[in-house]
């Protein structure tokens, strides 16, 4: 006697529900809180009805982290409309940190013990259009450019994990505020011929001699900077 195949029933949910519903996970606890048994009670069904759509949890999970890239995407975009782009684009990192604090994190807070800095940067996805912000708006060369712009990262990025963890809470008139004083010191810094700039940044274990002026040397008289050990 031939076996009856019987098809399994139809699932009560569209794939952009259930991508919806993990979204709505990984916002409330992060990007491991999308499991099966978590998505089957979201939508009020069977957990294995979601591999419907999807081969595994993982591909569920990197449904999710396209729609948070996407979403990203509309913060940096709005970011590069503001004057300075630079800074309207870290402002916006620092807001989507602010706003969405488990993408952000899922999205920039992994570890990757094979990146580097510069690769971690690029990673982020808009490398070279805030470069080429950076040099239109500031009038600057591409090493110029990427000083400044791997500076300021590095500062914004600091502001966006304390702010995604709970750690600090800022207003974004505090964030400009921030962002604009780095920036205008980084683009000091960057003016310096590079032999110059050494000459006064402080090393580790060592400590600028003398007030303000002997630390920035910006008159020209470097000579009169002196170090000592601390």
């Amino acid at each position: 006697m031939k076996k009856e195949y019987i098809m399994p029933p139809k699932p009560k949910f569209t794939k952009e529900e259930l991508i919806q519903a993990a979204l709505e996970l990984a916002r409330e606890g992060g990007i491991e809180m999308i499991v099966a048994r978590n998505l089957g009670k979201k939508l009020n069904t069977a957990p294995s009805t979601i591999f419907t759509h999807f081969a595994s949890v993982e591909d569920i999970r990197r449904a999710v982290l396209e729609v948070a890239r996407e979403l990203y995407n509309g913060y940096v975009e709005e970011g590069l409309k503001m004057v300075p782009p630079m800074k309207g684009f870290a402002v916006q990192y620092i807001r989507f940190a602010m706003e969405e604090p488990e993408l952000y994190a899922a999205l920039f807070m992994k570890r990757n013990e094979d990146f580097k800095y510069v690769d971690y940067i690029v990673d982020e996805g808009h490398y070279e259009r805030v470069i080429a912000a950076a040099k239109d708006n500031f009038v600057l060369e591409r090493e110029q450019a990427e000083f400044l712009y791997h500076n300021l990262w590095a500062y914004a990025h600091g502001i966006a994990v304390m702010s995604a963890t709970g750690v600090c809470n800022f207003s974004i008139e505090e964030i400009s505020q921030m962002l604009g004083m780095a920036c205008r010191s980084f683009l000091i810094g960057m003016k310096m011929p590079r032999d110059e700039r050494e000459k006064v940044t402080p090393k580790v274990g060592r400590v600028m001699q003398g007030g303000v002026e002997s630390y920035v040397a910006l008159d020209g008289n470097r000579d009169n900077v002196n170090n000592k050990e601390r």
